[in-house]
């Protein structure tokens, strides 16, 4: 009896460690997912095969010996202590963050792993249909993860809606703030920073810090950051389903909207790119009569949001002549630097100077600078700025090492258009071997496959190296891509993870090679 107690006392000891483990990793795909059970579970099925773990299955086979307690407890025990031993944790670059809603569900999940197994035993009387039980529940843990969160939801929003409303009387006691709101599919993270080291030149700005840009994210910035001192609140908006950025909207009241694009971003979650131009032209619906939409004019669901506001709209474009604000006589000199004209409404031309890279940055900068010009900021001053700004953080950063070796470091997020421009971005950049590390683009719906293709055939117009994050739809696609336009199979290389990718880049890299990270979204569901 005592030996059969101890033993089983070992036995929860490594299920529970292990099981940690494995908690621990699906609350952290919640968190990825912003806590929306459709997109875990988009995850979650997206490669069910790698991203359902059937190991913990194996304790089952010791149900065969359940007329022999002592050894069903010695294998189903020694099964854990194996999977416990042999794991080995993937590096993240965006690590779990042990928020207080994360604690409360750890509370739940673990509640339900004590509380159900103990029901059986005292229904029972049969500590082994017990620990049968909890090899279920561990096996689906997946699904325990996503009930957790469902019991959870009262609570949440109760708190959430407590928050909110603290947000919503600090922000109203505010009489002489304006409020800018940004969204768009791409771009609108970089657009902020920009916008906001132009503005701050002349204004007290307070903006919604990295990646702030859900309904609570927004919110807290309000209640912790925001002080009397501040007259203009740049608020980014994003979105992943309909009525997201109204709700941001209806709390902050902007009166400049600015749409920087709009495209396939999130097509696995919006469906069709009406439902994503329908959702991102929230933003400008509600605006106030003496306020602006700000629009891309070379964008053509963008030019379809002309009726979709009360306010004036202005357009900013490159290719567009009929444009109120258009980028002209764009360069990249060999310094690095990026020279280009803005013409204004006016038509008087405005001449900056640049240290980002790429196309898509000149919209970033010329939507930035036309709701400058729009309040009134001094065009030295917009120079300066201009000339001034770094590249927002994991976005076209450009970094030499001591080897003598050019990081461009794209990692945060791509999407077609973003990585047309990085290809495009390298094209143009001195350096010798040119080298691209990526996992490819995900959440582009049913266009997913064929977009990675697409953009497996560009990567030879700027590349001579390719390292493939992954064993992926998104990966098999690119490699597809490159193959069909006959890019030689020895100048590429399919890496497990991050780690074999980079130690591939170091055992080919010289000096004088420029390497390219683009995009790691998919990476952090390795």
């Amino acid at each position: 009896m005592l030996a059969t107690i101890f033993l089983s006392l070992a036995c929860l000891a490594i299920f529970s460690a292990y099981t940690i483990r494995q908690m621990m990793h699906q609350l952290h795909m919640l968190q990825l997912n912003s806590y929306r059970n459709e997109r875990y579970s988009l995850w979650l099925h997206r490669d069910f095969v790698k991203n359902f773990n059937f190991s913990p299955a194996i304790a089952l086979i010791s149900i065969v010996f359940i007329s022999n307690e002592l050894i069903f407890l010695g294998i189903w025990g020694s099964v854990y202590v194996v999977l416990f031993l042999s794991h080995k944790p993937l590096v993240q670059k965006k690590p779990l963050v042990i928020t207080a809603r994360i604690k409360r569900l750890m509370v739940i999940i673990t509640s339900i792993f004590c509380l159900l197994p103990l029901g059986v035993y005292f229904l029972t009387n049969q500590f082994v249909l017990s620990f049968i039980l909890l090899s279920l529940l561990l096996l689906l843990i997946p699904y325990t993860s996503l009930l957790a969160n469902i019991l959870a939801i009262p609570v949440e929003q109760s708190i959430a809606n407590g928050f909110v409303k603290q947000a919503k009387k600090t922000i109203r006691s505010h009489h002489n703030l304006k409020v800018i709101g940004i969204t768009g599919s791409y771009g609108k993270t970089s657009t902020k920073f920009i916008l906001q080291q132009i503005l701050a030149t002349q204004y007290h700005t307070l903006m919604t810090p990295e990646s702030y840009n859900t309904l609570m994210g927004v919110t807290r910035v309000i209640n912790e950051n925001l002080k009397p001192l501040h007259n203009l609140f740049i608020v980014e908006m994003g979105a992943k389903q309909k009525g997201d950025i109204k709700e941001i909207s209806d709390l902050v009241r902007p009166e400049i909207g600015l749409i920087t694009t709009i495209g396939e971003q999130h097509l696995e979650t919006f469906k069709t790119l009406d439902n994503i131009k329908n959702t991102k032209a929230e933003i400008i619906n509600d605006l106030p009569n003496h306020g602006i939409a700000v629009l891309n004019g070379d964008n053509q669901p963008s030019l379809a949001l002309n009726n979709a506001t009360s306010a004036r709209i202005v357009y900013f474009a490159i290719d567009n002549p009929q444009a109120d604000y258009q980028a002209k006589n764009i360069k990249i000199l060999n310094n690095g630097l990026t020279t280009f004209d803005i013409r204004l409404p006016d038509e008087q031309v405005l001449s900056l100077e640049s240290r980002l890279l790429g196309q898509h940055n000149i919209y970033n900068i010329l939507s930035a600078v036309s709701i400058a010009n729009e309040l009134r900021v001094n065009h030295n001053k917009i120079k300066s700025a201009v000339r001034a700004i770094k590249p927002a953080p994991h976005r076209m950063n450009v970094k030499p090492t001591k080897a003598g070796i050019t990081i461009i470091d794209n990692a945060f997020s791509t999407n077609p258009s973003a990585a047309r421009s990085s290809v495009e971005v390298m094209a143009k950049i001195d350096g010798k071997q040119k080298i691209i590390i990526t996992p490819g683009m995900i959440e582009l719906g049913e266009i997913e496959y064929e977009e990675n293709k697409k953009f497996g055939q560009n990567i030879p117009n700027g590349l001579d190296y390719v390292i493939l994050v992954g064993h992926s739809r998104q990966t098999t696609a690119i490699q597809e891509g490159l193959d069909s336009v006959k890019f030689p199979s020895e100048q590429v290389y399919l890496a497990a993870d991050l780690n074999d990718a980079n130690r591939q880049l170091r055992a080919i890299a010289q000096t004088g090679d420029v390497v390219l990270y683009e995009n790691d979204l998919p990476d952090n569901y390795l």
